[in-house]
């Protein structure tokens, strides 16, 4: 058999069965550390060498983009006798985009559509009800992604059963035929099109159904019902397919995630063949002993027991503390002591914990990293350019087109703005060529007029340039709109460096091939893995890392802080249901799982949260872990009677602010009520209200980490997070 014999050779007995069988239906049901990807590769390998498939007849898919880039990285290593450049290791997004650019036109898509992300959304949506806030309308955004990722629609007779608001299934149709009309996806639809297209398209489906001989979808249990239906759509009757998860580890109900999925999988495909795999490759035996012990109590699961053959012994170790700046000291100071920064997580369950953690770690010189702060994509001045160019690929996108046409300011107000856009759905035309006209037609004033034939015209001249240069193009648009010398202000009032993050985006642009068709591939990198360009992977950067239970998933560290195993926090007082505790129960077992020698909990009596001091009673988590099972340091302190929910007020009653009218000092400013901003030390936040002191601007800023802080508006050090 070549060289794949030396792969199978690494492979435990377990491991080689799920390899070897490739004629039933096949689920893995890979335990945390169990070495899945060696399986998913060393059978990606075998079928290429064995089994004589063709590597563009493979489709293996996966739920991050640095999964499958590590995917196909292992298979060009194990496989090199054979061409691989075809073969489709893809996200289900990253597929749907691929398959809908390709195929799209039989659903009236154009192939250079634009992808929305929330925020994109959240604009289209608010230009559906301009009279609304945009506050009002996020939850109901929120909840038409949710609902496509149900496989829900408009139409659907279960919508008002999913979201008990008259309005909803309205604002839901709204959204979507404004989506129709300006030519663009959100996020969701690119699996739910996807699912349209091989419905209504018998010709297509066929034809991908005789393409796709093997199918591989790693950490199915993350798989929601949309995507388990396209996978229905691509298994033809001589496909094979095989799923890999871990239902103790499906943790993503809260985005749709449906973890029947693989708890049904051998009702949806008969003659199953089923292959657990229990060894564990990453924790000692102690720590694995905790983790089955503590998931035992979950109901909904394939029953399974890892184990290890480490031998080393290391007990788990739960610390009571009297309260979270008694925890953070406790855990800063086994840091120092073990002096071990970069390969140690102190993990909580919501962004909020880290800020006694950070001060601490700031205080002692403990290096660190918040893993899921502010990312590149986000930033206000680099949402700005990508506006610049979506306009430029498609010059119906009307979210784009409202963002950019009057920032900087050209004089073009909202009520000017709005009459050109509905000009343009008059007289079918785009909103670059209605802007051209606009100035005949009367519909903006004659001060605006040259400003905004000037801005209509910097586009006729970047398409030009795109012919060439990618990277070209975008510096001209971001100069010749005045965004280049808008932010170098900014730049030089604040100390910022807003434009240097323009000049990262123009050289990433510029790697990719010129074109329109260069262009929209970048486009699509970008929106399906915002990681591309101006960031670093910070699980990889020095220092202990501050993450939450959700953002460790695929990580592993030496030495493991889980904190905050308190009621309300740990399981989260909004965890209901049997099905939400059990939820929650699966994030303790992954949070536990993610250490490989060194486990410590900690428990505290009293939390400051939002402000106040709250008394705090023991996770109900840590009360199923067996005695003698983990070392216990500190006492479990005495509540208050009434236990968790008895607040002390630090002095006086904490009740929230009045809602303040902005008054011009500080819109000035650029900052407005409602805009998310950033502040490297209090990280995310929301303006709540303004006024004006001494004659200058000042906002309020209410952080996730409960902190309401105050600053000039002149000198406020905040980043926005683009929104618009």
């Amino acid at each position: 058999m070549g060289t794949i014999q030396k792969y199978l050779d690494q492979l435990n007995t377990e491991q080689k069965e799920a390899v070897l069988e490739n004629s039933h239906p096949t689920l893995v049901l890979a335990g945390a550390g169990s070495g899945k990807t060696r399986v998913i590769t060393t059978k990606i390998a075998y079928a290429l060498e064995v089994l004589g498939l063709q590597s563009w007849q493979i489709l293996a898919v996966t739920f991050t983009n640095r999964a499958a880039k590590e995917m196909r990285d292992r298979v060009e290593q194990m496989a090199q006798n054979h061409d691989v450049s075809q073969m489709h290791i893809r996200t289900f997004h990253s597929f749907g985009a691929w398959l809908l650019r390709r195929y799209g036109q039989s659903i009236g898509l154009n192939s250079s559509f634009n992808i929305y992300d929330d925020e994109d959304s959240l604009s289209l949506l608010a230009s559906c009800y301009p009279q609304a806030k945009r506050l009002e309308l996020r939850p109901a955004s929120k909840a038409i992604s949710l609902a496509k990722d149900m496989g829900l629609s408009p139409q659907s007779g279960e919508l008002e059963e999913f979201r008990n608001d008259a309005q909803f299934q309205q604002q839901f149709a709204s959204y979507e035929q404004k989506l129709k009309q300006v030519g663009n996806v959100d996020f969701a639809d690119l699996i739910v099109k996807s699912i349209e297209l091989l419905k209504t398209d018998a010709e297509v489906r066929l034809k991908l159904q005789r393409q796709f001989k093997m199918i591989l979808v790693d950490e199915y249990q993350d798989s929601n019902a949309s995507q388990f239906e396209l996978l229905q759509l691509l298994v033809g009757p001589d496909t094979y397919i095989c799923v890999v998860g871990d239902d103790d580890q499906s943790i993503y109900r809260f985005r749709g995630a449906e973890i029947a999925n693989i708890l049904t999988f051998p009702d949806s495909y008969p003659h199953t063949k089923i292959v657990k795999l229990e060894q564990n490759y990453r924790s000692t035996q102690d720590i694995l002993t905790l983790a089955s012990a503590v998931i035992r109590n979950n109901t909904s699961r394939h029953a399974k027991e890892l184990w290890t053959e480490n031998t080393e012994r290391q007990k788990v170790r739960l610390l009571y503390v009297p309260d979270d700046k008694t925890e953070a000291r406790r855990v800063a100071m086994e840091i120092l002591q073990a002096k071990a920064f970069d390969d140690t997580a102190v993990i909580y369950r919501t962004n909020a914990q880290s800020r006694e953690f950070e001060t601490l770690f700031t205080q002692q010189r403990i290096p660190y990293k918040v893993i899921g702060a502010l990312r590149f994509y986000e930033r206000e001045e680099i949402k700005d350019a990508l506006a610049l160019l979506y306009v430029l690929i498609n010059p119906f996108d009307e979210v784009s087109f409202k963002r950019m046409v009057n920032k900087p300011a050209r004089g073009l107000g909202a009520v000017s703005v709005e009459k050109i856009i509905a000009f343009a759905g008059q007289k079918g035309i785009d909103l670059l060529e209605a802007l051209s006209l606009s100035t005949e037609e009367n519909l903006i004033s004659a001060k605006a007029a040259s400003a905004a034939k000037a801005f209509a015209t910097v586009f006729s001249a970047a398409k030009e340039l795109l012919k060439q240069d990618n990277g070209a193009a975008l510096e001209h648009l971001i100069r010749e709109s005045s965004l280049a010398s808008y932010y170098e202000q900014q730049d030089l009032m604040h100390a910022t460096g807003k434009l240097d993050n323009l000049g990262t985006l123009v050289t990433a642009v510029g790697e990719y091939p010129a074109g329109i068709e260069g262009m929209v591939a970048f486009l699509e990198s970008l929106s399906l893995d915002p990681t591309t360009i101006g960031h670093k992977d910070p699980s990889s950067e020095p220092g202990v890392s501050l993450i939450t239970m959700h953002n460790t998933k695929g990580l592993e560290f030496e030495r493991v802080f889980v904190t905050g195993m308190e009621e309300g926090l740990f399981p989260s007082r909004i965890s209901e249901s049997e099905a939400d505790i059990e939820e929650e129960r699966r994030l303790f077992y992954v949070a536990i799982t993610r250490a490989k020698r060194h486990l410590v909990l900690t428990s505290s009596a009293r939390r400051a949260m939002w402000g106040d001091i709250k008394f705090q009673s023991p996770s109900r988590f840590l009360l199923e872990i067996p005695p003698g099972m983990v070392e216990i340091e500190g006492k479990d302190e005495p509540r208050r009677p009434m236990g968790y929910g008895n607040i002390i007020r630090r002095g006086a009653t904490v009740v929230p602010l009045p809602v303040k009218r902005f008054e011009q000092g500080a819109k000035k400013q650029g900052f407005s009520l409602g805009d998310r901003v950033y502040h490297s030390e209090y990280g995310e936040g929301e303006v709540q209200s303004a006024k004006t002191l001494r004659g200058k601007g000042m906002i309020e800023v209410q952080f996730a980490n409960g902190q309401k802080i105050s600053f000039f508006a002149e000198n406020a050090v905040l980043e926005k997070v683009a929104i618009d």
